[in-house]
């Protein structure tokens, strides 16, 4: 585990922010150019996309572990706001990130089904490069194990799963698969809908791997939720799909599909 990456002088440059960092930056770079070349939406739109989905993302992620751990915060008030050492929950963030980008579309008139499909590939290409700070910062560590591959975490005995890397890299995939199907997409939501279903599911599995996370019942509470996300996630889609195939233009937003395709 390295917590801290390096240093600039005496101040230290801590992997978790570094990672995060430059997994924004470069999903920024990536939607601007998608946006310059699509045509949809505006470049500083995406920009403005980006800031609000980070911003309240992050808020929501350590508001929602700030209240799985409220004795520890009450003893140290001012460590709320030290992002940079981790613990975050991705489901709190997921959540309020969502509402704001939502509220942010309605309010520029965009389509809010059509802006989720853009956003939501570099949504888990930036959390892929959250993972991997999670694994160099040594949070989010994985349950026990003794394969070969196993690691060593910080001070505790014995090796575990690097979860945090398997987690990284099933959302590289889910990027990949979403990045391609972007571009050819059969209706507004299709993305958005396998985005939050394909998530969900992963992440159920690999809680299995996860240490340290509270049970409720026979599973861990990212697992019911889990559960309820990817429900939801396939209603939508079957809802979508079912307007699709009865000839009906796509509800929610703003530039209906041509030719099956998004060219826009």
């Amino acid at each position: 585990m390295r917590p801290i990456l390096f240093h600039l002088g005496s101040l230290p440059v801590y992997s978790f922010g570094f990672m995060v960092a430059a997994g924004v930056l470069l999903s920024l770079r990536l939607m601007t150019a998608r946006a310059r070349r699509d045509g949809f939406p505006d470049p500083e739109q995406a920009a403005d996309m980006v800031f609000v989905a980070v911003f309240w993302g992050f808020a929501g992620a350590r508001f929602f572990y700030v209240l799985e751990n409220p004795a520890w915060y009450a003893e140290n008030p001012l460590r709320i706001f030290a992002f940079w050492e981790g613990g975050l929950i991705f489901y709190g963030g997921m959540a309020l990130a969502l509402v704001a980008l939502l509220c942010f579309l309605r309010l520029k008139g965009i389509g809010m089904v059509r802006g989720l499909d853009f956003i939501l590939p570099y949504v888990a290409l930036s959390h892929a490069f959250g993972r991997v700070g999670c694994f160099l910062n040594g949070c989010c560590y994985g349950s026990a194990c003794e394969f070969a591959w196993c690691v060593r975490q910080g001070e505790l005995e014995g090796t575990f799963h690097p979860a945090q890397l398997y987690e990284a890299l099933f959302n590289v995939l889910l990027f990949v698969f979403l990045n391609a199907l972007y571009g050819r997409k059969r209706f507004h939501g299709q993305v958005a809908g396998l985005y939050f279903m394909f998530y969900a599911l992963g992440r159920f599995v690999l809680e299995f791997w996860r240490g340290a996370n509270p049970y409720w019942g026979l599973l861990t509470h990212n697992q019911w939720i889990s559960v309820f996300v990817a429900l939801s996630a396939g209603l939508f889609y079957g809802l979508k799909a079912r307007e699709i195939a009865g000839g009906r233009a796509p509800s929610g937003d703003n530039r209906p599909l041509a030719g099956g395709k998004d060219h826009g």
